[in-house]
């Protein structure tokens, strides 16, 4: 198959879709059709202000979908990825109990038994087999709620992408599960090539086998859509025939699969019309709202899905994808599909396209694309100064309308970190997307200005409260407030401009939203067009991350304790992992070439140290200690290879600094500012680096990112 030209916007239009239906759902789960209808009428637009709840939240039907497809890159096998590997990918990036799942425990949540099952030695599928874990645990929702994105990289092969399915939906579920997830799979890809919803439900069915419960259950609600043509009416029949009362477990596949399939075959190719049944028949909403968005974004591209009702402003593309590494902690919906169409133009032998804009962070190159940008409006005096929209023409770009005086200054930003907590939604824990140190470029047009008006970039971040007196910050008080802005830039109408700004130092706090800010000195009306937004150099910053027992922002953590001051009363934190290997991480997948380095006391632990080129709990450097050798292992999922060593006495309660400097494939480690080890690593040459504690307590602090060139004054 040839490459389709509009391959990627397609994929974004899935992703869009998806996140969508997710967040029209998400604050509803749970709820029945007959409360839905009391309380609310039929849900035809976003209701989580009427419910009382954020819109763009972590939610485990996104978080799963963008982080479990990267299975197919990082075995680097693409569409030959063996089955097991796609179980070893959970392992990589799940966190148990706060990253990317809801962690029901043993035997209630399936993929948290899957999980379990993982980490103590049974590979996948064997992990999510109904052998091991029986039929009603087996046959649970999630097998179809993580899968759309693999059938965004067989496009136009729903064969493909039924088997890719197969593999993904069997680490942790089984059965009818399975059968669905290849059902909705098959869809996405298929839905590249066709447009008709009977033919793409055709395409679905015809992947798994006729006898199985979801074909018979296809067969039966399409029959009853034919017939009733009133989703009440047919809902009636799915509670009869396929409800809760008949299938067991905390969300079972089948009555919720069978809302699908009615929202699908009465709404045919209207997206709005099928949010609202689906949402408004109740139950697992923001699963079910989620998996008939990717299908009917893909269908009916970027236009179809905001024909009736404007999905995509609200949100602005602002994704939440929490897991065990950083790179899309925070993240919007184009960066995703780009990812996401990059993986699949491997799984399809195509070539791979240009970046847009000439490798820009921020480009705005498909149509509607934000970035996460939206005005600022928490105070009354900015609210209605700025209004962001889209230039299609041109190669994309955002485009801001403005109305500002005196005093009536205009702000739009895009979030770097979420916030801590996420009241709600599941927790978030990740890691920022941009550093101190690293430069921005704005790139952009004055289209219309009616007086003299000025633009700057800023930065917000976190400041800490006033330390307890046991030296923690007290839980829940870390506010982002903190602004640092840049110089401002007189912008002249009809000429381009070009805006500079390095990311400032927040005393050891990370960054959580970068904007732009617009001001005059008198009522000025217009408009600019940012057509780029580049980010160039390395962090450079200290890190002082004034943990306190339940809040660490901006790094990703695995220990089970992060502890302020402790018997020795210094500004030293420390890491606690009960058994195996703990880690405390920051940075992301951008950060290649730096210096990492940290003063390092080890209390009470059978090994301790550094990390560097972290991508996941199995995919990392480490420069290890353990009282008698230093060691550079490199960890690769489940096994550990040491790279080189030296005899090194390391007392208990004596710290050292160690510091690792990163470049291109050169990896070198020293003590007290001496080189002690050196070693060569092809495999891994990007990522964020990070602490690490086994089996016991550990001590740190002078924790620094720099440039490998940059030394400490």
């Amino acid at each position: 198959m040839n490459p389709m030209q509009d391959y990627e916007e397609r994929v974004y239009a899935g992703v869009l879709g998806k996140v969508a239906g997710v967040y029209a759902g998400r604050p509803i789960e749970g709820a029945t059709s007959a409360a839905l209808l009391a309380r609310l009428g039929e849900i035809g637009h976003y209701v989580h202000e009427e419910v009382g709840k954020p819109l763009v939240v972590a939610d485990d039907d996104i978080s799963g979908t963008l982080t479990f497809i990267r299975a197919l890159e990082d075995s680097g096998l693409y569409a030959d990825t063996p089955p097991d590997f796609y179980g070893k990918t959970w392992l990589n990036y799940l966190i148990p109990g706060r990253t990317v799942l809801w962690w029901g425990n043993f035997g209630h949540s399936t993929e948290h038994t899957a999980y379990l099952r993982l980490a103590t030695g049974h590979p996948s599928p064997e992990s999510g087999s109904m052998a091991l874990n029986g039929r009603a645990v087996a046959e649970q929702i999630g097998g179809q709620i993580f899968i759309d994105a693999f059938g965004m990289v067989a496009p136009g092969d729903p064969e493909l992408a039924a088997r890719l399915a197969r593999h993904a939906a069997g680490v942790s579920h089984d059965g009818e599960s399975v059968h669905a997830a290849v059902v909705v799979a098959s869809m996405v890809a298929a839905a590249f090539v066709e447009s008709d919803m009977e033919r793409l439900l055709d395409v679905g069915v015809a992947q798994i086998p006729a006898d199985s419960l979801i074909a018979r259950l296809h067969r039966d609600v399409r029959a009853w859509c034919r017939e009733l043509k009133d989703w009440r009416k047919v809902m009636t029949r799915i509670q009869d025939h396929y409800g809760y009362r008949d299938h067991g477990g905390g969300c079972h596949i089948l009555p919720n699969h069978a809302l699908m399939v009615m929202a699908w075959s009465l709404a045919g190719a209207d997206f709005f019309q099928a949010q609202r049944i689906v949402n408004t028949a109740g139950w697992d909403t923001d699963c079910n709202a989620g998996n008939v968005g990717a299908v009917m974004g893909v269908q009916l591209g970027l236009a179809g899905i905001n024909a009736r009702y404007d999905y995509q402003t609200p949100f602005a593309d602002r994704i939440l994808c929490p897991s065990a590494e950083g790179t899309s902690s925070t993240t919007d919906c184009l960066r995703e599909a780009l990812r996401v169409a990059r993986i699949g133009r491997r799984v399809m032998c195509w070539p791979a396209l240009p970046e847009p804009k000439t490798g820009a962070f921020f480009h705005f190159s498909l149509p509607g694309a934000r970035h996460g940008f939206m005005a600022e409006e928490e105070r009354f005096s900015q609210r209605g100064n700025i209004r962001i929209g889209h230039m299609a023409t041109d190669g994309g770009g955002l485009l801001c309308r403005f109305q500002i005086g005196v005093e009536r200054s205009g702000r739009f930003s895009t979030p770097l970190l979420a916030r801590a907590g996420n009241p709600g939604s599941y927790d978030f824990q990740g890691s920022p997307l941009l550093y101190p140190g690293q430069t921005i470029r704005v790139r952009g047009t004055c289209r219309l200005a009616t007086a003299p008006v000025r633009l700057r970039c800023f930065a917000r971040g976190f400041r800490g409260a006033e330390k307890n007196w046991h030296g923690l910050y007290p839980s829940q008080e870390f506010i982002a407030d903190r602004i640092q802005a840049g110089p401002n830039l007189e912008l002249i109408t009809g000429a381009a401009f070009v805006l500079d700004f390095r990311l400032p130092d927040n005393d050891g706090l990370p960054l959580v939203d970068l904007g732009l800010e617009l001001s005059a000195d008198a009522m000025v009306e217009g408009e600019i067009l940012i057509d780029r937004i580049e980010v160039g150099g390395s962090p450079s910053f200290s890190v002082h991350p004034q943990p306190n027992l339940t809040n660490f922002p901006g790094w990703i953590s695995s220990c089970d304790c992060v502890s302020g001051r402790y018997l020795d009363q210094t500004d030293r934190f420390g890491l606690v992992k009960n058994q195996g290997p703990g880690l405390a991480v920051t940075g992301n997948r951008l950060w290649k070439d730096y210096r990492w380095s940290a003063s390092v006391c080890p209390h009470m632990a059978e090994a301790w140290g550094v990390v560097v080129r972290y991508q996941g709990l199995e995919r990392y450097l480490a420069v290890l200690g353990d009282g008698r050798n230093l060691r550079l292992v490199r960890r690769w999922y489940g096994s550990q290879t040491e790279l080189a060593s030296v005899p090194f006495a390391w007392e208990l309660d004596q710290p050292h600094e160690v510091a690792v400097e990163c470049v291109g494939t050169c990896i070198r480690v020293a003590i007290e500012g001496r080189e002690c080890l050196r070693a060569e690593e092809h495999e891994l040459l990007e990522g964020g680096a990070g602490l690490i504690t086994v089996t016991g307590h550990t001590r740190f602090s002078a924790v620094r990112v720099a440039r490998p060139d940059e030394r400490p004054n």
